[in-house]
């Protein structure tokens, strides 16, 4: 009679056990189905987010660059009536500057096509819609990448590249991408040409190259210089040191406050008859961290130290902008060094 009751009992608490460790397992399950559906769902959202980025481009559907920038700079959009100020737009291995004045507005390069969604991001965060003056350095994407992104985006007014002989005219897609949405916008192009001038508000711009014909396309870069009161900035894309003796030969006044150091500060740019003339207070090197090329080279820094210009970099400071009151100027940078 107990070996029936204790083989009951046994059965019972056997069954409950049972029945217990199944609710258990269900609950786990159900835990690991949820982890799994959690995963899925994190994964669809960042493939969405990811081609939106790069593809769709929905209104209203932010990029990864505003999702992640956690920096706290905040360009601004307020320009004091005759100040302009110049933004140095860290694309990585790349350039991008951007030039505002209380009535006018100018891009230079725009760095490679990935970095075109943060390039537009931070011209709308200023509540910029028209570019009067974009200027195309030269064909190569560490400067145009973007370009066609830009152009299709915003309202332009005139586009300024280099009028290239035929012989070493790229047949890049970045290069056809550029061509087809000045087409498709019917944007007026300008050929630069040293000497010309234009009126950005307050500061006038001059173009000082190409001067002449090259064979390298770096050297095609157009060089341009706006004066603004008792402050000058002298722009020089990817120009080598044969377009810098060039520009020197022509009679350019080259002498700047900030000098937009050309060819992210290779060594075949910057040579010491060049930077003499220029004598800038302020050097800016656009480069990416850690690049292939080993930009900026030692040997271009130590003629930039000898000389006693002061160097902001993006890969050390980010975006750097320079705000002139045509008297002094006031510098901010995305980061701290």
């Amino acid at each position: 009679m107990k070996t029936d009751f204790d083989l009951y009992k046994h059965r019972k608490n056997n069954g409950k056990a049972i029945r217990n460790a199944a609710l258990a397992g269900g609950k786990k399950a159900a835990g690991k189905h949820a982890y799994i559906a959690a995963a899925v769902l994190l994964v669809v959202f960042l493939i969405f987010f990811l081609l939106n980025d790069r593809f769709f481009k929905i209104d209203g559907i932010p990029t990864f660059d505003e999702i992640f920038s956690g920096s706290g700079f905040k360009p601004s959009a307020d320009i004091a009536e005759g100040n302009i100020s110049v933004h140095f737009i860290d694309v990585g291995q790349g350039d991008c500057q951007l030039i505002l004045s209380d009535s006018g507005t100018v891009l230079i390069d725009c760095g490679e096509r990935e970095y075109s969604n943060r390039v537009i991001s931070y011209i709308r965060s200023l509540n910029i819609s028209r570019l009067d003056y974009v200027i195309a350095s030269h064909p190569h994407s560490d400067h145009i990448g973007g370009m066609s992104y830009i152009l299709d985006e915003f309202d332009i007014g005139t586009v300024i590249m280099p009028d290239i002989q035929k012989s070493v005219i790229p047949t890049t897609n970045t290069y056809a991408r550029l061509l087809k949405s000045v087409s498709d916008n019917d944007i007026k192009v300008e050929y630069a040409r040293a000497g010309s001038e234009y009126k950005i508000g307050g500061a006038v711009m001059t173009v000082l190259s190409p001067v002449k014909d090259y064979e390298d396309l770096n050297n095609y870069s157009v060089a341009v210089k706006i004066v603004h009161g008792q402050n000058s900035f002298l722009f020089t894309g990817d120009i080598e040191k044969e377009a810098e003796a060039d520009i020197l030969n022509d009679g350019a006044d080259v002498s700047a406050s900030v000098l937009k150091v050309a060819h992210h500060g290779s060594s075949t740019s910057s040579h010491k008859g060049f930077l003499d003339a220029v004598s800038p207070v302020y050097g800016v090197i656009s480069v990416g961290t850690g690049n292939d090329y080993g930009h900026p080279h030692k040997e271009t820094i130590k003629r930039f130290n000898n000389i006693g210009i002061r160097i902001y970099r993006t890969d050390h400071n980010g975006s750097i902008i320079f705000t002139s009151d045509g008297k002094d100027l006031e510098i901010k940078t995305e980061k701290e060094v």
